[in-house]
Formats: C-alpha cells, structure tokens, sequence
C-alpha cells in the first residue's frame, strides 16, 4: 500500500488534494493506494496471457495479418472483441467484389478464435497501428502466423 507521500510523486498529485479525495472520493483514494498492487496484477495478467498465446493454433498468413492491420475498424468493448469476426466484415464490405475470398477467409480464422485469442490479436494490432514502424510482423504476431506463410 502507498503512502500518501507516494502515491504524490507517482502520480503529480498535492498531498493536500489526495487528503481531501480521502473524504471526497474514498475509492479513488483506496484505489491509488493499491496502484502497486493494481500494477503487479496487470503484469502478471501479461505474463499469463504471453504464457497462453504459445498454446495457439497458427492459422493466419503474414499477408492476412498485414491485411488486418491496414483494415478501417477498431474495437472499443469486450463486446466487439468478442465479435471480432463481424466488425471486421462491416468494415470490409465494400470490398467484397474484389476481395471476397481474401476477406471471407480471414473471417472465418477469426471466428474460430476465442475471446482471449480475439483479446491478444486485436492487443498486438492496436500496438502495431499506434506505432507504425520498426515492428518485425512476422516476430510480433508469431504467435498467429503459420510458419512459412
């Protein structure tokens, strides 16, 4: 647990500000006094979900990921992770006429996924989209990518 003179630095917050969101606001104060706690949490979450994205089935192409990628979506709930599939089909529907096995069969690789897979996939896109360059696609999404594909 952080003290209050910690949970100051950390976070660029008045120690007489955190005192008064102890009366004003006591969860957001408890939880700022966990914020190492909550951090340990979150990366042994990582680890675990690093541990369990060796045990996938490797079914998308490096082209299919690239595809991916490039395509105009984006998934901002649980929910559209979970449909994952669909959103990336509205988003592609226009190309149907000149795509439509290329798109259809990335469909169907992502709804086979699960929602953990579906979770780490879009995880690993979003980072790629945030950074733009100097990611091995091949390395990054290994996880993903049949091998010589």
């Amino acid at each position: 647990m952080l003290a209050p003179k910690d949970i100051s630095t950390l976070f660029e917050v008045q120690i007489n500000t955190l005192y008064n969101w102890r009366k004003t606001k006591p969860k957001l104060y408890s939880y700022l006094q966990n914020a190492d706690y909550n951090s340990k949490i979150n990366n042994e979450i990582n680890i675990l979900l690093d541990f369990y994205s060796k045990s996938f089935s490797k079914a998308f192409t490096k082209d299919e990921i690239r595809f991916l990628i490039d395509a105009n979506y984006e998934l901002t709930s649980i929910e559209e992770v979970n449909d994952f599939h669909k959103e990336f089909i509205k988003s592609n529907y226009k190309e149907m006429n000149t795509l439509s096995d290329k798109i259809l069969n990335i469909y169907d690789k992502i709804n086979e996924l699960n929602i953990i897979e579906k979770y780490i996939l879009y995880k690993k896109i979003y980072k790629v989209r945030q950074t733009k360059e100097g990611i091995n696609i091949s390395k990054f999404f290994e996880e993903f990518i049949e091998e010589g594909k």
